[in-house]
């Protein structure tokens, strides 16, 4: 799909689910229903700690980000940002030389 907005090509959520569903020979309802699914156990894993490793794909884990002073862009004034625990992830090598 193309973003106007952004000048860029993106797959659709709906886009992923049909192609998975296609190579994977399963329905768009079950592949639907397994990346729900993903997104959940994802979630949990990362509030309790642990990392989550997809083959072939990347790393994600949670970091804990430290309270600190930002300027607002718009008024120039200095605000606080509280901490707050954020997501990161790592991608691959494998991955990151077939996109290369």
């Amino acid at each position: 799909m193309y973003n106007p907005l952004l000048k860029e090509e993106f797959m659709t959520k709906n886009e992923l689910i049909a192609a998975i569903a296609e190579e994977t020979g399963k329905t768009k309802t079950d592949v639907s229903a397994i990346l729900a699914s993903l997104g959940a156990v994802v979630a949990k894993t990362l509030k309790s700690g642990d990392d989550v490793t997809l083959g072939g794909v990347g790393k994600l884990s949670a970091a804990k980000r430290e309270a600190r002073e930002a300027r607002n862009p718009s008024t120039g004034a200095m605000i606080k940002v509280p901490a707050k625990t954020v997501v990161k992830f790592k991608v691959t090598k494998d991955l990151a030389d077939a996109v290369a």
